[in-house]
């Protein structure tokens, strides 16, 4: 078993984990090669899934089919700032293997997936043509933040995550405002009632499942099914922890929030959860130390959540996932100081890979060990 998953069958090795084999093929080629257009879809959708903390394009490809199932602006939007990155990057001279792996162009992704997602909520207006034009702006600058901020984050060991995201697309936010975006809201005389409803746990239960789809600002259970669909074909444990903060980050929220729940079921409670557990079973070696942390976190990011929101609120903002990066920054940190340097994952791929390759390492000091104190008795005799 450790074997096929450090060493999977061909088919295997085209499709699961890191798809090693995809990526062994295409690196073969430059990227002045005729096969360029394979290397860039190959790209994109690395960096569709690369949210997630999946480096596989299968992976991408249904995340990016359930975009475009739920919401064909975000689907769109998903290639076109994806696109835009990538061409940004290699004019930049970010070094071939992190464009190919998806890491330049992930947080361009949720830019552009997130704003045509939000834009009509908080701009009470539909998409328009300008919008378009600042979402590939703010996808270029995802590309130039990524740069400055990994440089300093690397230095302590830490991802910048989608810090860069958060940063361009509350920059985007402003300036549309400032621009006169905004528009009135319609102004309807309505009594809402929100009737107690006997049912109410299986929408939260739901509310669960919608966090993996409103992790790109996409409220349906088609993408949501996707995506986790996606990431049990690269990790099984990866889509467990994910789904389990995911599902601690819903539930808390029924504790810190108050009724009506409706944002609580339709998973804008839990996309952060998601990502807090799935940030340190990634980052970290899957032990069960950092798989309990993993869930803490997921616990923790619910209560930054609650306490931003009403700020946030207040300047007309939304929190993307902030909650998440502050809170995974916090407790990546506290998982490498608590624990043995070598828990701390230094080549990311999946995180069956990094137990197989832990334990390897374990079992190679042990017998180095051994032989150190067997040569001394050796030579006593």
């Amino acid at each position: 078993m450790l074997n096929i998953i450090q060493n999977p069958p061909f088919v295997l090795a085209w499709v699961t984990g890191d798809a090693s084999a995809a990526k062994d093929a295409l690196s073969k080629f430059t990227w002045r090669s005729p096969i360029v257009v394979v290397k860039v879809v190959d790209s994109v959708l690395r960096g569709v899934a690369q949210v997630v903390f999946v480096n596989n394009p299968l992976s991408g490809s249904l995340i990016l089919l359930g975009l475009f199932l739920s919401d064909f602006r975000c689907g769109s939007g998903a290639l076109l700032c994806s696109l835009s990155a990538i061409t940004v990057a290699k004019v930049m001279g970010i070094p071939n293997s992190i464009i190919e792996a998806g890491l330049t162009n992930f947080n361009a992704v949720l830019v552009g997936t997130v704003i045509p997602a939000l834009y009509p909520v908080f701009f009470h207006q539909p998409l328009s043509l300008p919008v378009w034009g600042y979402m590939i702006v703010s996808s270029v600058f995802s590309v130039c933040v990524l740069g400055g901020l990994g440089r300093i984050l690397d230095a302590h060991t830490l991802p910048a995550f989608t810090l860069p995201f958060n940063l361009v697309t509350f920059m985007a936010f402003v300036s549309m405002r400032e621009a006169g975006y905004e528009i009135e809201p319609l102004n309807v005389n309505q009594t809402h009632e929100y009737p107690v409803d006997p049912t109410w746990n299986q929408q939260v239960w739901l509310g669960t499942l919608l966090s993996a789809g409103q992790v790109w600002g996409v409220e349906s259970v088609w993408c949501s099914t996707l995506v986790m669909v996606a990431v049990f074909i690269s990790s099984p444990l990866l889509t467990l922890l994910t789904y389990t903060g995911a599902t601690v980050a819903t539930f808390t929220a029924l504790v810190v929030s108050s009724a009506p729940y409706t944002l609580v079921e339709a998973g804008v409670w839990g996309y952060n959860g998601f990502l807090s557990a799935g940030a340190i079973t990634f980052f970290m070696v899957p032990t069960p130390r950092t798989l309990l942390l993993a869930v803490i976190n997921a616990f923790f990011t619910t209560f930054i959540h609650s306490s931003l929101s009403p700020i946030f609120a207040s300047v007309q903002l939304p929190v993307l996932t902030i909650p998440f990066c502050l809170s995974s920054l916090i407790f990546l940190s506290l998982a490498m100081s608590v624990g043995p340097a070598s828990l701390r994952v230094s080549s990311p791929s999946f995180p069956e890979r990094h137990l197989v390759l832990y334990a390897q390492k374990l079992s190679n000091e042990k017998k180095t060990q051994e032989i150190a104190t067997t040569v001394p008795e050796i030579s006593r005799l």
